[in-house]
């Protein structure tokens, strides 16, 4: 079986991460601007730093393709994983296809507040919380592809398991992790405002960590699965001649 398809996904998804990282840095919300900042300093903030925060979220919105791209071959692997009745694998589709949209739209919506930075302060201000909160608010897709996955990693009990056990419980820790954001909503400093260590910090190193070894699971498993197919086919080959 060819699975150059799917080293080329998981390597998709390794580049994403680093994409991701690099416009963060560029673009300055690394770090997050703060939460509790006026109308006026988000507005500065934007209009100093325009072009750059423009090109960094480009940057952003291509490294967000190999989110999907990782997404699809997880998703293809976790199928083979679970066998005729792949639930934890759809669900793992499902939310990941969801947070692929909340990730797109948290580039957009910033990118529209960068768009016009001599617009309204205000209203830069809007755009700028909206498309935050497309990342860091929306937690619970991000949690429920978490856990999908590490359970679907933890229930293959075949002698040769396509990820190691660790990714499993690795994808456990990072939805709990990843599930005190929703509460930023409620706060403008300290630890649980958006800009903050529960909220910011550790979500987006958390999900960042997990992503590329996800990715390296993932491109192990397709490795894995050609070396199988290749065993296998290797006596028909040998029969045949």
């Amino acid at each position: 079986m060819d699975t150059r398809n799917q080293a080329a996904c998981a390597w998709a998804g390794l580049v994403g991460v680093a994409l991701i990282l690099v416009a963060l840095l560029l673009a300055g919300y690394i770090p997050a601007p703060r939460a509790d900042a006026t109308a006026a300093e988000i507005a500065t903030f934007y209009r100093d730093g325009t072009f750059t925060i423009r090109l960094g979220l480009l940057i952003g919105l291509v490294g967000t393709a190999g989110w999907a791209a990782l997404v699809s071959v997880v998703w293809v692997q976790l199928n083979r994983i679970e066998g005729p009745r792949p639930v934890m694998a759809a669900l793992q589709a499902v939310a990941g296809v969801t947070c692929y949209v909340l990730l797109t739209l948290f580039i957009v919506l910033l990118a529209a507040a960068a768009f016009r930075p001599e617009r309204a302060p205000e209203s830069t201000q809007l755009l700028h919380d909206i498309g935050w909160f497309m990342a860091f608010l929306a937690a619970i897709p991000f949690v429920l592809q978490a856990l999908a996955t590490g359970a679907a990693i933890l229930g293959d009990h075949s002698p040769q398991p396509a990820y190691p056990r660790w990714l499993g419980y690795l994808g456990l820790w990072v939805a709990l992790l990843l599930a005190p954001g929703d509460v930023l909503l409620f706060f403008h400093t300290g630890p649980f405002a958006y800009d903050g260590l529960i909220s910011y910090w550790i979500p987006l190193l958390g999900f960042g960590g997990w992503m590329a070894a996800l990715s390296w699971g993932a491109l192990q498993a397709a490795r894995a699965e050609s070396r199988e197919s290749a065993s296998e086919t290797a006596p028909i080959a040998e029969a045949q001649a």
